[in-house]
């Protein structure tokens, strides 16, 4: 008789543990499901890096594209512009961590609403249509084929 009380004992914690294998199970997949709102803040985060950062990346495109001095410089005050314009944006705790995140050269963790989203959202798709234009048409074409690989680059990783 004993033996049957422990392969009946062995299948119940069996079973036990299957149920709550069918609870953890979902609870995980809730879990992951309910961050993924959070990661498009992260991506927001590239026009709120360091200063020194952005200036280096847009040079390096000016060089690969063979902006003229004119260019480089009406590119500079976009940049510069489009760095104020988002600090506009920002309430003063925010502005003070993404200060803190500048000088840690982390990505700021600046809990935006939905507002805040959608007016950086403009601001940066305004100041890339003004880059856009001063390109001529070779360098738009040169820019696009960067972007399509940067594009790769990151669903690759």
């Amino acid at each position: 008789m004993p033996v049957v009380l422990r392969s009946q004992s062995t299948s119940s914690s069996k079973t036990n543990l299957m149920k709550k294998l069918h609870l953890v199970i979902p609870a995980a997949l809730a879990l992951a499901l309910a961050a993924a709102p959070v990661l498009p803040v992260f991506t927001q985060a590239a026009s709120a890096l360091p200063t020194e950062v952005a200036e280096r990346q847009g040079e390096g495109r000016g060089r690969r594209l063979n902006l003229t001095e004119q260019q480089q410089s009406q590119m500079r005050q976009i940049r510069e512009s489009t760095k104020a314009r988002i600090d506009r944006v920002l309430n003063s705790q925010q502005q003070a961590e993404l200060q803190r995140a500048r000088q840690e050269r982390r990505r700021p963790n600046l809990n935006l609403t939905d507002e805040q989203k959608a007016q950086m959202r403009a601001i940066r798709q305004e100041a890339r249509r003004q880059m856009d234009a001063l390109l001529t048409a070779e360098q738009r074409q040169q820019l696009e084929q960067m972007r399509q690989q940067r594009s790769q680059r990151r669903q690759q990783q």
